[in-house]
């Protein structure tokens, strides 16, 4: 085995690899970073040029733009509010307050610092217990699916602030958005009021930048005196870099986030957006450090859910590399990947191919510590940006998000939705009802109904069939714990203080 993996690394240190690792990781960081251009989008985008190359050298240049797209979502969620990838939602919650405070340098070393220590810690679960986790996503049926999603929105608890109500009334305007468009089991049209905009549903990244990006945009333009978006300066790398004490005092957060990021990872259609709420919502439910400033900068929250959304990378690669099912939509274009080279992932690729195997490990290890300089190198280019007077850059920021909604399918309907989406999000935060909860409604909402549906046809209509399996039954347990434990610690909250 040994052996396999000096080979694999003489071959990733070739120098056409090794452009290939920084093409990619950068187009990575750039298609993670811009609102509209999502990872899964930025591999699409390379699988063309893929054709003609080595495979090694086309793996390397894909798990590259994957690593860094994953990497890259939070650096705008941070500095501007806009999140890059849905999974980096959670971030925009504390990274950019915590930015506002003018504290955006530690922000973005703390995030990079967790994004690569989640990314390495699920690189080396990958190639240490592939057979274990691979089973244990082979256990998940509609039930099970069911369960996870409701586990996931019963952190809502954790992202509501000072009301519960709001937070669930947030919520439940995400779980009907979720429902608008064709039905997933019988393709019967709901709530598309006989116009063909609405009959996929409402995208999830012209919601999440409409209701958090531009409706930003509205209220910092209610102060119009205020040209400068928090203190920019850049005391150097020993002066910004956390220190270990911070680290030392998250530990069980740091430990804890990885593992549910690298387990959600390997769920298939699961991926680092789950994983980042999950993770984020139970650092939120069992906080002992100051826990009121979760939704008001929290690092705790931000370390969190980037440990968690960079950690599902490795997960979502070792279903795809041991059974061949694509654990996300980024991987599923890597499985395409391989058929263009015509490869087939899954059980047999050790004993036909072990030198892709053991090259896309090496790459994935590479790749996290070549994004580390990467990033951390360009974190003052990063900051400059907030020199821009407000006026410019909250222009800037309003176009991008134009280009970015109309991009998607090339579509004014996608924009006018984005402005309407504004306009809500806009009054949610004057009335001070959190915009999370409806953004991880909308998120889980079509995997938590078509999961539950599936489940109680299986079960002949029984809703016994839920709870049919001890995971489930493991995974109910802990959302109702989720959902009732803040009753009794915050009653204010139920009354809507």
């Amino acid at each position: 085995m040994t052996v396999h993996y000096l080979n694999a690394l003489a071959t990733i240190l070739a120098p056409e690899n090794l452009i290939a690792m920084v093409l990619g990781s950068l187009w990575g960081l750039l298609a993670g970073a811009l609102p509209g251009i999502s990872t899964s989008m930025g591999v699409v985008l390379l699988l063309s040029f893929t054709y003609t190359m080595p495979p090694m050298t086309a793996f390397v240049l894909l798990v590259g733009a994957y690593l860094g797209g994953i990497t890259g979502g939070s650096i705008t969620s941070i500095l501007f509010g806009i999140p890059g990838e849905p999974s980096s939602v959670p971030t925009v919650i504390e990274g950019h307050s915590l930015a506002k405070q003018g504290k955006a340098s530690y922000a973005m070393w703390v995030y990079l610092l967790c994004s690569i220590f989640g990314g390495l810690f699920s690189t080396l679960v990958m190639i240490l217990a592939t057979p274990l986790i691979a089973d244990f996503a082979l256990r998940f049926g509609p039930a099970e699916y069911f369960a996870l999603t409701v586990l996931g929105l019963s952190v809502v608890s954790g992202l509501s602030g000072g009301s519960l109500v709001k937070g669930f009334l947030s919520c439940f305007f995400g779980l009907f958005l979720a429902t608008v468009g064709t039905d997933g089991i019988t393709g019967e049209e709901r709530f598309t009021f006989g116009t063909v905009t609405l009959l996929g549903g409402f995208n999830f990244v012209v919601v999440m930048v409409g209701l958090l990006a531009v409706s930003e945009i509205f209220l910092e333009a209610e102060e119009p005196f205020q040209e400068y978006k928090g203190a920019v300066e850049y005391k150097g790398l020993l002066g910004e870099l956390p220190p270990f004490s911070l680290f030392k005092r998250y530990w069980i957060t740091m430990i804890r986030s990885p593992i549910i990021g690298t387990i959600v990872g390997a769920l298939p259609g699961a991926g680092a957006t789950i994983a980042s709420f999950l993770a984020y919502g139970e650092a939120a439910r069992t906080a002992r450090h100051e826990p009121e400033k979760f939704g008001r900068g929290a690092v705790e929250g931000l370390m969190a859910a980037e440990c968690a959304n960079n950690a599902s990378t490795g997960g979502s690669m070792t279903i795809l590399l041991s059974l061949g099912i694509p654990g996300s939509n980024t991987t599923a274009m890597l499985l395409a990947a391989f058929m263009i080279h015509g490869m087939q992932p899954g059980p047999l690729l050790l004993s036909t191919r072990p030198d892709i195997l053991y090259g896309i490990f090496v790459a994935m290890i590479l790749t996290n510590l070549l994004l580390l300089v990467l990033v951390g190198m360009s974190i003052r280019l990063f900051l400059q940006l907030n020199k821009l007077p407000y006026s410019i850059f909250s222009a800037t920021i309003l176009i991008l998000c134009v280009v970015g909604a109309y991009g998607l399918n090339n579509s004014m309907d996608d924009v006018l939705l984005m402005f309407a989406f504004s306009i809500i999000g806009y009054f949610m935060r004057k009335f001070q009802v959190p915009v999370a909860p409806c953004i991880l409604g909308l998120v889980l909402g079509d995997l938590a109904e078509l999961s539950l549906r599936r489940a109680l046809l299986l079960s002949g209509g029984s809703i016994l069939g839920l709870v049919s399996s001890p995971i489930s039954a493991i995974l109910l347990a802990g959302a109702t714990i989720s959902v009732v434990y803040p009753l009794f610690k915050k009653p204010k909250g139920i009354r809507g203080v």
